[in-house]
């Protein structure tokens, strides 16, 4: 069973386990929802955790739309590098704030700013600008500029393609050299930002 779901605190979390083809895994959840569905009234909004996530990233995207057609939101992706138990906000009386998600393409002279994690499923134009107190994902191409993690840490970023004249992560900035085509995971560590980028393999037939 490649996709299951549990409790998590006051939260629903929706595993996806391991899988080979994209199209198996919505009909596994498919089959899956039909047995569950009367669970659900309609107004759901859950945590999404896919194993090996930095693989299976250009996947979520058809994952949260699978979700939808049974009117289940995705509120948070949890990463195996970031659990939710290890946030830390700088004010601690101020309750965590929540992720926001976008379906849109942000265009030269648009900005979006958060107070926490931003979910952003298109493309990030030239001009353009992201500020997140927490993370950042962009299930699109990134060419705009990136700030995540000014208010909540750790945090990181991870786009499907990176061209940002600037990144941040916290207080830490870095003026790219290079450009990254493939998926790309960004996160600070030893007072750097470091950029892994994860070269997609060919699904066999």
């Amino acid at each position: 069973m490649s996709f299951d779901l549990k409790a998590f605190k006051s939260d629903i979390v929706f595993y996806i386990d391991e899988y080979d083809k994209i199209q198996n895994l919505l009909s596994n959840i498919d089959s899956k929802m039909k047995e569950i569905k009367h669970f659900f009234d309609g107004r759901e909004k859950v945590l999404l955790k896919v194993k090996n996530l930095k693989e299976k990233i250009c996947d979520v995207p058809k994952i949260i739309e699978k979700l939808e057609e049974y009117n289940i939101k995705t509120k948070a992706i949890i990463t195996d590098e970031f659990d939710e138990k290890n946030v830390t906000v700088e004010n601690k009386e101020e309750e965590k704030e929540k992720t926001i998600i976008l379906i849109k393409n942000l265009r030269s002279g648009q900005k979006i700013t958060h107070n926490g994690n931003i979910i952003l499923v298109g493309n990030v134009h030239v001009g353009s600008e992201i500020n997140a107190g927490g993370s950042v994902v962009i299930f699109g191409s990134c060419h705009g500029l990136i700030k995540a993690g000014l208010r909540i840490t750790p945090a990181y970023i991870l786009t499907l393609s990176l061209n940002s004249p600037l990144i941040q992560i916290n207080d830490i900035k870095h003026q790219l050299s290079k450009t990254y085509n493939n998926p790309t995971f960004i996160y600070s560590k030893g007072g750097k930002l470091i950029f892994d980028e994860i070269v997609q393999r060919e699904e066999k037939l």
